[in-house]
């Protein structure tokens, strides 16, 4: 091309705008004259929607298009009149012009457009509980309540003006059960934001990661787990005739169900498959006495599923280091990953050279599962097991009267802040090694955890200070009395996930002599 040169360009405006649409999931479910309904598949966002709308009219050729869909070979964007979320399968309420956006609004205010939502909710949801609630909220967050109303253009009263009916419930591994509602929102330009936060205050939050949902593992990517299903409005073209527009279920919710039925009936299996094996332990004589009835168990024909109750709490048996412990309600449950800890301290012991005798301390022993496996693993040692709990010292000693280690064990009543200064304690040492998994789940965190963890004593898994609490009373401890320890004797903790940083600077005074990973590569 040289300067002069004319170039024609020709764009057929249809097939352009059909290229854009077809890179949309955007679906018109309803027009009329300067109006329409679009189904909108999650990850579509608002601009895209609006632009969409008079597109999709132009290309259904209908006998009025309210006329002004193209602008020089361009679709004239128009107005969505309810939210547009981004991560949520939504049917939106578009208008051709501001006029006919605020008309639209008016109705929606008055109540004469009501708004279908389904949604996934954590917790077996009593119909009940939803036709009982009035939408109370406690007097001291009713003025945070009215600010978050105005601020978000809602009544007062908006959760009088939601209805919902539980549609089916299954049962879930990681959240006891999932009940999924479809609910019915009005006067709400933002009838999901209205469901979430009314399903929250319910004490059943939507599964999601917005406010006023929560988590639910597996989904973590997921938004919130709803999808709207209806809008009935009247008409603004043909005298307030009532409109209806539906749309299906969407399968990937119902995936969701199904999935987590299938995984929740996967862990009975094997929690039947744990209680059929460890069921039928013998029991030494005497040791029944020693436990309440409750954890007594003689055989794999007396021991069935109990609700969610954790099979090592049905049978009263765990394995942990290719031993049999006894566990009730009162002690945790060993974990395979807290085998590391006892892996580690025998090839830290065993690296430091063969004593006469090796002393050993446990923190927070519980059931004993922790020294006595160490105990096990070297005959040459002997230990102490420090616990604050008198009920779980119950089961640890009768741990020691099963595994036989009566005269390389004893369990003493204590707690963290005062174990270096403990009598009883300081009488078996000075010790070449001190073991602990505390507690060490932030309060917070505990919350979210309740199906997986409800059932276990939280005095040995919740912790104040972000889950730091006892990592610094045992160092304030050692610092008073270091002499509990031996010359080169050294301690071994269980840590959460990340904690590795924060537990280094509790213990920056220390020298750090080794730090182990788990089987699945988390460091322990």
């Amino acid at each position: 091309l040289v300067d002069g040169d004319r170039v024609r360009v020709e764009v057929n405006i249809a097939h352009a705008i059909k290229s854009r649409l077809h890179s949309l999931d955007i679906e018109l479910k309803y027009s009329e004259p300067g109006l329409a309904i679009l189904l909108k598949a999650p990850g579509v966002i608002w601009p895209d929607v609006e632009w969409a709308a008079p597109a999709l009219v132009m290309l259904a050729d209908l006998p009025d298009n309210h006329g002004a869909c193209l602008d020089d070979g361009r679709a004239v964007p128009w107005f969505a009149v309810n939210e547009v979320e981004k991560g949520v399968r939504s049917l939106v309420i578009v208008a051709a012009t501001e006029e006919l956006r605020d008309k639209v609004a008016r109705n929606i205010a008055s109540g004469q457009v009501k708004f279908g939502i389904y949604a996934l909710c954590h917790g077996n949801v009593p119909q009940s509980s939803i036709d009982s609630f009035v939408g109370d909220v406690d007097i001291p967050e009713m003025e945070v309540f009215k600010k978050w109303c105005l601020y978000n253009h809602l009544p007062v009263d908006i959760f009088s003006h939601v209805s919902a009916k539980v549609d089916s419930v299954v049962k879930s591994s990681s959240s006891g059960h999932i009940s999924a509602v479809r609910a019915t929102v009005s006067r709400a330009t933002s009838p999901n934001l209205v469901l979430r936060r009314f399903m929250f205050t319910l004490g059943y939050p939507i599964a999601g990661s917005q406010n006023y949902t929560r988590l639910l593992p597996n989904h973590k990517d997921k938004g919130a787990l709803l999808a709207y299903v209806s809008i009935d409005m009247p008409s603004l073209a043909h005298n307030g005739q009532q409109v209806s527009v539906t749309a299906d279920v969407p399968p990937k919710l119902l995936a969701v169900c199904e999935r987590e039925e299938r995984f929740y009936d996967k862990r009975q299996l094997r929690a039947q498959s744990e209680i059929d094996e460890l069921g039928a332990i013998s029991d030494s004589p005497g040791l029944e006495n020693e436990l309440s009835s409750s954890a007594s168990v003689t055989s794999a024909s007396d021991v069935t599923l109990a609700g969610d109750r954790p099979a090592a709490y049905v049978t009263g048996v765990k394995q942990f280091c290719g031993h049999k412990f006894r566990v009730t309600p009162d002690t945790l449950i060993p974990r395979p990953s807290t085998e590391t800890l006892v892996d580690a301290a025998v090839e830290i012991l065993r690296s430091t050279g063969i004593r006469a005798m090796t002393r050993v301390l446990d923190l927070g022993t519980g059931s004993g599962c922790i020294l006595l496996s160490l105990l096990l693993a070297m005959p040459n040692a002997r230990g102490v097991g420090v616990d604050i709990s008198e009920p779980a010292l119950v089961v640890a000693r009768a741990n020691i009267q099963l595994h036989g280690l009566e005269d390389r064990s004893a369990m003493c009543h204590g707690s963290f802040e005062g174990f270096t200064a403990d009598a009883s304690v300081l009488a078996e040492g000075p010790f070449d090694f001190i073991t602990c998994n505390p507690p060490y789940i932030s309060p917070g965190k505990a919350a979210r955890m309740q199906n997986t963890i409800g059932h276990e004593p939280s005095l040995a898994l919740v912790a104040g200070d972000g889950g730091y609490q006892a990592y610094r009373a045992i160092h304030a401890s050692l610092a008073t009395n270091p002499e509990v320890l031996a010359p080169d004797g050294c301690i071994g903790f269980e840590i959460g996930k990340d904690m590795e940083r924060g537990v280094r600077r509790i213990f920056d005074d220390w020298k750090e002599v080794g730090a182990f990973k788990d089987s699945q590569g988390f460091l322990r």
